[in-house]
């Protein structure tokens, strides 16, 4: 058995990009890295309800922000396969979003759902045919050498999105963990409310793919929440179809989901960053995206609550009263919190 990875994750993206991260350099705290992030990836589509990107891409952006490209190398085929195996064979470490239907290892959704889950790879072994498997999740912790033929279906059966994904420096990457200058507060100020939009001299990647602001995800959740919970409540829950076949009521669960790992590990970073002094000062800041962090996740599954009890169920109006007053809370302390680092921003140099 190899040695384990420094700490487990809820979240596969996080879990299996720290390991990813860590196999590159193992002395980076991840939360530096991947906690260098508030975006909701949402944006409101065309019939003006909540649409979800691939939290690939906002994730993608906060590695280049660390001095790497996160290059995703979608696998239609088994030649698309041999090329991440070639990748393994080079001595290079890889992720895999694989189809946990089809995941051996992975018994939460194997055989049950053709959703993606994500793990890492590394050290091939020609010889027996075998690859270390990392799934540094706190669901299923796997860690153990696996034959590759035993992968092979997960990655090329079907068409539930997968890929394989490294990590690439870029040129010119100097070392270290970039520091939290005025821009990078700036950004993540607008991410989570739209605070210190005014006067910014860069554009980042989230204003880019124009996502919402977190405030703006919870009060479009608000106002349309009995348009979300109908939507949830008529889901399909078979193993039939893929992920990219699902609507939005899973890819609103799903959404929520990742915005929650997303605002917990943006508390992460705050708080590394206070204990190492960089941001001293600001217990508040940190609190705040904490709270914003678990009440989203109460209210997504308070959701998945509701979309399955019967609406006659004496506890559904209490489950259901819930639901604004936890939004509310969310958008008070996103609204704090964008504002405190917009306030940050305009201190430093």
């Amino acid at each position: 058995m190899t040695q384990a990875p420094l700490f487990t994750d809820s979240s596969c993206y996080h879990a299996a990009f720290a390991a990813l991260l860590h196999a590159a350099e193992p002395h980076t705290d991840p939360f530096l890295v991947l906690g260098n992030n508030a975006s909701t990836a949402a944006r409101l589509g065309e019939n003006g309800l909540l649409a979800f990107s691939d939290p690939l891409e906002p994730l993608t952006a906060t590695f280049g922000r660390h001095g790497y490209e996160l290059l995703q190398h979608p696998v239609t085929d088994e030649r698309d396969w041999l090329r991440a195996l070639e990748t393994l064979r080079a001595g290079r470490a890889i992720a895999i979003a694989a189809d946990a239907y089809l995941l051996e290892h992975y018994w939460v959704g194997y055989g049950t759902s053709h959703a993606l889950h994500v793990v890492v790879l590394q050290d091939f072994d020609e010889v027996t045919g075998t690859v270390r498997l990392l799934d540094p999740g706190e669901v299923v912790f796997f860690d153990d050498r696996v034959p590759v033929e035993k992968l092979t279906p997960a990655m090329c059966e079907g068409d539930a999105g997968q890929a394989w994904m490294e990590l690439v420096p870029l040129p010119g990457r100097g070392a270290g963990t970039p520091g939290l200058d005025r821009e990078a507060l700036r950004g993540l100020a607008r991410a989570l409310s739209g605070a210190g939009s005014e006067g910014a001299g860069v554009v980042d990647a989230a204003d880019c793919a124009q996502w919402m602001s977190g405030t703006d995800l919870a009060r479009a959740l608000h106002r349309d929440l009995d348009t979300y919970l109908d939507l949830v409540g008529n889901r399909e829950r078979s193993g039939d179809g893929t992920q990219q076949d699902w609507g939005l009521g899973p890819w609103l669960l799903l959404g929520l989901w990742w915005y929650h790992h997303t605002l917990r590990w943006l508390a992460g970073h705050l708080g590394t960053l206070a204990a190492d002094g960089t941001l001293a000062g600001h217990p508040e800041l940190i609190e705040a995206v904490d709270r914003a962090s678990r009440d989203l996740l109460v209210v997504r599954n308070l959701m998945m609550r509701l979309g399955v009890m019967n609406l006659g169920d004496q506890r559904y109006a209490t489950f259901h009263g819930q639901l604004r007053p936890r939004l509310e809370l969310a958008v008070q302390n996103l609204d704090t919190a964008g504002s405190a680092l917009a306030a940050l921003a305009k201190e430093t140099k």
